[in-house]
């Protein structure tokens, strides 16, 4: 166990660096992507706040279009670190990294199959919750527990400590979908049990992982904010003017220009080397990878 959690740490340090090289040498190739991300996120929260007396036709359909985008240029970002990853030195077009037209629907499908995964694990735990039920009543029956009221609210906060574990765990076994759907051009339901085949034995790897990934996006976000911060502080020993109203506007440059483009690029080479490790079937079935 102590050598595989080595290894995962070593893992995670190979991810992280040839993430973080190859964002580095590219950001500026990598900047355009991120702009438009920028221009998606930020026309969506500024439309936001003017939609709210507009007709809901018109809302659901502006609504579709900002994801569309969205997933159009989050596609293309995952394309771009392909052919980072496998064309050293190319010269790449972001043209040539639009996806296509079936591959927005398939990913817009898996995403859909996505949140019926996490709602059928939420079916799966409710015969957990009503044993933990029955238990918590049967303390009660005994005066180990003072009231029903106080059960309720034991019973609700273990419930969102599963929920949340739940998702999280469904979370890390899907996770590379839309990756084989740009790079193996899987069908939605061909790439979430991939996904499922290859992060099967993998769990605490990318467990380290993950965590390798928040660790490095707080140190970075710290870092950020502190700059950010004292220039706020700054401009407002000259001038008499609240900047702090542009915080939303700052947490979406910070999101859009260095944790989508870092995390897409951590992704890819995540994917990359479990992909190298798989030995598994090119056509797995989904009921022996679950567990």
């Amino acid at each position: 166990m102590i050598n595989y959690l080595k290894e995962s740490t070593f893992a995670v340090k190979d991810v992280i660096m040839q993430a973080w090289k190859v964002t580095k040498e590219n950001y500026f190739s990598i900047a355009t992507l991120c702009f438009l991300i920028f221009l998606t996120a930020s026309t969506s929260t500024f439309m936001a706040f003017f939609m709210e007396d507009v007709n809901l036709g018109i809302r659901i359909v502006m609504l579709l279009i900002f994801i569309m985008s969205y997933c159009v240029v989050e596609l293309c970002m995952i394309k771009y670190m392909f052919r980072l990853l496998d064309e050293e030195n190319a010269d790449i077009q972001i043209i040539e990294t639009l996806p296509t037209r079936v591959e927005v629907i398939k990913f817009l499908i898996a995403t859909v199959y996505f949140g019926v995964s996490i709602f059928l694990v939420g079916i799966l735990l409710m015969p957990v919750l009503y044993v933990i039920d029955l238990f918590l009543k049967l303390l009660l029956s005994q005066g180990i527990i003072e009231s029903y009221a106080a059960t309720g609210a034991i019973i609700v906060n273990i419930a969102v400590g599963i929920a949340i574990l739940s998702i999280f765990f469904t979370f890390i076994r899907i996770i590379f979908f839309p990756f084989f759907i740009i790079d193996k051009h899987s069908s939605p339901f061909e790439s979430i049990k991939l996904s499922l085949a290859t992060t099967k034995g993998n769990f605490i790897k990318l467990l380290f992982i993950l965590l390798g990934l928040v660790v490095v996006q707080a140190i970075v976000f710290g870092f950020f904010y502190i700059v950010i911060l004292m220039g706020f502080r700054l401009v407002n020993l000259f001038f008499d003017y609240d900047i702090t109203q542009y915080s939303s506007l700052i947490v979406v440059v910070f999101s859009s220009f260095v944790i989508v483009p870092f995390s897409t690029a951590f992704f890819a080479v995540a994917y990359r080397k479990i992909m190298n490790d798989y030995k598994g079937d090119e056509h797995p079935d989904i009921i022996h990878n679950i567990v």
